[in-house]
């Protein structure tokens, strides 16, 4: 099998769905052992379970967050997701399933040298310090910028009536809104619609979907065989009961420019931020249609 294409911003475009995997191992992730959360990126699909590294992975993103906040405000922390267009380098990812009850005092992952830290850097994904999404002050947001530091977009948690229902708009560099993301509703949209069946690993799982900003209406992906989507899928009963370790598919829109799909990309590691790490943490949900 030949090597995945490195993901240049051209490559970007031509991607029309790919899967965001956790690759650091959050086994007995709690208290002050919490190491910063690295990702891998692949075109594709599906999650297969198991090690996300055996995969044909064409990025990465590793993450910086002060010791303090991983430790004490997990999912209200200051944190920077730098997505590089390379693949993971080997120092780094042999450090991924050895975060046991390991105290990660510093900013930057076990084994990232300041070369590869800065080495083909696509995008960043940046955070500030904001309240969970249980508040409606300080509301959590991401803004993702290109390698040379220009805002592409961002991405925001939206506070409102239906608080039961998460919802996520994303802006365009200039403040405009470019998308709605939230699950289908029930109840008169303040209950999120459950779901039951779901090809391959997204059975049981809740579609974020993308949507006009204006009218909610689902936008199509994938060429228009299905709704845009950012989605959690079953990672394998390794990843689920050990390693915790998240994946997400994300299929885009089919008019999306590259530099919206970065930026959702930077949408999805918010949800996973707010809602998955948010329920590893002991914490509870919430939201607002």
């Amino acid at each position: 099998m030949s090597a995945p294409k490195a993901m240049t911003m051209d490559r970007v475009g031509e991607t029309k769905q790919l899967i965001l995997a956790q690759s650091t191992s959050q086994c007995c992730r709690t208290g002050c052992c919490q190491p910063s959360l690295n990702w891998v990126i692949r075109e594709a699909d599906n999650f297969s379970g198991g090690n996300p590294h055996n995969e044909p992975n064409m990025a990465w993103i590793h993450e910086e967050s002060p010791w303090f906040h991983r430790c004490c405000l997990p999912n209200c922390r200051k944190t920077k997701y730098v997505h590089h267009s390379s693949t993971i380098p080997e120092t780094v990812r042999k450090e991924e399933d050895f975060n046991w009850c390991r105290i990660q005092c510093d900013d930057l992952p076990k084994g990232l040298t300041e070369e590869d830290r800065v080495k083909d850097v696509l995008a960043t994904h940046e955070k500030p310090l904001t309240c969970s999404m249980n508040s409606c002050c300080l509301l959590p947001k991401i803004t993702t910028k290109d390698g040379n530091g220009n805002v592409l977009g961002k991405t925001k948690f939206v506070c409102d009536g239906c608080c039961f229902v998460p919802k996520y708009d994303v802006f365009d560099p200039k403040g405009q809104k470019k998308y709605r993301i939230r699950p289908d509703t029930c109840c008169l949209g303040a209950c999120v619609m459950c779901r039951c069946g779901g090809a391959q690993g997204k059975c049981l799982r809740v579609p974020y979907i993308v949507r006009d900003p204006t009218t909610y209406e689902a936008l199509k992906g994938n060429g228009g065989q299905e709704d845009a989507q950012v989605t959690q899928l079953w990672a394998g009963f390794k990843n689920e009961c050990c390693t915790q370790r998240d994946a997400f598919h994300v299929v885009y829109p089919d008019n999306a420019t590259a530099e919206e799909k970065l930026v959702l990309i930077g949408s999805a590691i918010l949800i996973d931020v707010l809602e998955v790490e948010n329920k590893d943490n002991g914490g509870d949900g919430g939201g607002g249609s």
